[in-house]
């Protein structure tokens, strides 16, 4: 009987950091277009009422987790030493790709059905291309995600063969910080996190109470304007972050929030389908104004709610369709003989 070892507080995590980026974009990209001032600007800014705590929090930082979890749940999956590298740059292509597929599918044929004309090939190279970003601008860093989970497969495979530690991982993380690649540098950071915290875990210094010391550093690292420096901040707050929970189980359960039951399991579809849907933000802003809706904080809750309704349908769709039945069916396809009596790990993208 097949086993799962769960990890729902990465569950949460990850679907917090892809609210959070669909929150960002929604508010400068959109909300800003109808109402002329956004939210982030009031609240988010170094000058505002709450910048001493808000200051700094950009969906860059969201991103930086979602690349650290990434690369950590890829380490835990393929530090197993009878994992398979090439089963999983297979099955990890494929679940990056084909919600991305479905996604252009669905809004090719939404495109077609309201008289727009599309360019097949770029939705055709889109659909295979992880980060090419011809038809949704904001999916440029799954090719981050798949390149990195690959150099940890890689990393792994030859850890497991070598017996060599997990400062193996310098190296390579030295040369992406010389190539000036953040976010391919903090998915192959993630794995490097696993294994140290994995590490501390095992040690158990002081039941690792004490690394909640090092909580506050996720507010007490220099903060500021959206930069490259910056994004190596946020990546340093992440690696905190998943360091602190993969040894604190305390704070694992706090984080379980296993009532959103299947809410969380649609994250990576919501996340490849939330920038295609910000055409639909006209129809949406003339309910809002059918409606007599008025007010700064009233619109704005309106207008993310109705959209995030629709975001949040259409990866259902695409969840289901895509990263469920379709998936099993090329798996089975592609591996026939793929074991399936081995531990599933959650966290299937990020």
């Amino acid at each position: 009987m097949k086993t799962k070892e769960k990890y729902h507080y990465i569950d949460t995590l990850r679907f917090l950091a892809i609210c959070f980026i669909v929150f960002a974009h929604f508010d400068g990209e959109c909300f800003q277009y109808f109402m002329g001032s956004t939210l982030s600007q009031l609240y988010f800014t170094k000058d505002s009422v709450t910048g001493w705590l808000l200051y700094g929090w950009t969906g860059k930082y969201a991103l930086a987790l979602l690349c650290v979890i990434s690369g950590f749940l890829s380490a835990m999956k393929c530090g197993r030493r009878d994992h398979d590298a090439g089963e999983f740059m297979i099955t990890r292509y494929l679940r990056l790709m084909l919600p991305v597929m479905g996604a252009n599918l669905i809004f090719g044929i939404w495109l077609t059905i309201l008289g727009e004309q599309i360019d097949v090939a770029m939705y055709l190279k889109s659909s295979i291309t992880p980060g090419f970003t011809g038809t949704n601008r904001n999916l440029w860093c799954i090719g981050s995600f798949l390149i990195g989970n690959i150099l940890i497969c890689l990393l792994e495979r030859i850890r497991n063969r070598s017996s060599m530690g997990i400062w193996s991982y310098l190296p390579l993380l030295a040369v992406l910080l010389i190539l000036q690649d953040p976010w391919l540098f903090a998915v192959v950071l993630g794995g490097f996190v696993y294994e140290f915290a994995q590490g501390f875990k095992e040690k158990q210094l002081m039941n690792n109470w004490w690394l909640l010391g090092i909580i506050p550093l996720v507010w007490w690292l220099p903060r500021g304007e959206e930069s490259t420096w910056m994004y190596y901040r946020d990546i340093l707050a992440a690696a905190v972050i998943m360091t602190t929970f993969h040894c604190l189980p305390v704070l694992q359960r706090i984080m379980s929030w296993k009532w959103l039951g299947k809410l969380k399991q649609y994250s990576y579809s919501l996340f490849v389908v939330h920038g295609m849907t910000l055409f639909l933000l006209g129809p949406t802003w003339g309910i809002v104004q059918k409606l007599g809706i008025d007010g700064f904080y009233v619109v704005f809750a309106s207008l993310f709610l109705m959209t995030f309704a629709i975001d949040l349908v259409i990866a259902i769709v695409v969840y289901y369709i895509f990263e469920v039945k379709a998936y099993k069916m090329i798996v089975k396809y592609l591996l026939p003989e793929k074991k399936q009596n081995q531990p599933e790990i959650t966290g299937r993208v990020a």
